[in-house]
């Protein structure tokens, strides 16, 4: 199991150096070799498990270059075994996005088009059958790509003013990391690591302004106040993450998810609070910073387990 979480993280956190290549892509094998320089478990992307003929212009099979994050660089999307997306950050660097969620991303999605709002590129998906998927197949999600992540579009973002963050994770079957996560208004945190953390305590810090504000723009665009209370994957062994937010002079949204996937927006927050445990200086009352695992683990593999 530990290598299971050693593998996911470095599939999700990952940024891979090669060269710039998206714009050159042509065809699906030049894709597939791409893929396979970036991550050598996407070596059949274009393997659909289930067979299901596919004729729609954005459907399985295809890929398609666009700016999705608007840095000026072309990017990938593939909708193929798995749905997602590659990024290029600059440089060389390219990171995967997973769209498909989920334990062996059971909750499949297949890609019905690309449109653009105020040139702003949107991916809307919907839910995709599958030997072993379990989604709505009717119902469809636009998605942007935001910092942190995808998200369900929101062009009308909340002016909601965020008072307290607290956050806290159950353990699974594996090692996912037990931890509570306390976030005042003043960017004052408190971390207590439980376990599965690489350190265990009570640790204090003053989180940087650029991650405090990325953090209340994502929930001001989630739609918070209409998001249900409780959500829950139907497969156990799961992590559970709990989610209370005091804003507007005291107002609470407390929301349990079981599995961490509720909404696009919801996983790309919760990534965010995973992500403090090593993007923050932690201290130990005093005696020291702490470096812990950066991302949230899944407890399996998000690529290349389920043939």
């Amino acid at each position: 199991m530990k290598h299971i979480t050693t593998l996911i993280i470095l599939l999700l956190t990952s940024a891979f150096a090669i060269g710039n290549e998206i714009d050159n892509l042509k065809t699906n094998e030049d894709v597939q070799e791409f893929l396979c320089k970036v991550n050598k478990y996407l070596d059949d992307i274009f393997h659909t498990v289930n067979k299901i003929p596919d004729n729609s212009p954005f459907g399985k099979g295809k890929f398609f270059k666009l700016d999705l994050d608007q840095n000026g660089l072309t990017d990938l999307v593939v909708n193929g075994k798995y749905l997602l997306a590659v990024t290029d950050n600059g440089n060389g660097k390219f990171h995967i996005h997973s769209i498909d969620k989920g334990a062996f991303t059971l909750f499949k999605y297949t890609l019905t088009d690309i449109i653009k709002i105020n040139k702003t590129p949107l991916l809307v998906i919907k839910g995709y059958p599958g030997r072993l998927s379990n989604r709505d197949t009717t119902t469809k999600d636009t998605l942007v790509l935001r910092p942190g992540g995808f998200a369900e579009y929101n062009p009308a973002p909340d002016k909601l003013t965020i008072e307290e963050i607290n956050f806290e994770t159950s353990g699974c079957y594996g090692e996912c990391p037990i931890f509570e996560l306390s976030i005042k208004a003043d960017k004052s945190a408190n971390f207590n690591a439980i376990e599965y953390n690489d350190k265990k305590g009570e640790f204090k810090t003053i989180i940087d302004d650029s991650t405090y504000l990325q953090l209340i723009a994502t929930i001001n665009y989630i739609k918070l106040p209409s998001l249900k209370n409780k959500y829950r994957v139907n497969w156990t062994d799961d992590q559970t993450v709990t989610l209370e937010i005091k804003y507007n002079n005291g107002q609470i949204k407390k929301i349990e998810d079981y599995g961490a996937i509720g909404t696009f927006g919801l996983e790309n927050l919760y990534d965010q609070l995973f992500s403090l445990r090593g993007t923050q200086h932690w201290n130990n009352n005093g005696h020291g910073p702490v470096l812990t695992r950066p991302s949230r683990p899944l407890f399996v593999p998000q690529y290349g387990a389920l043939q």
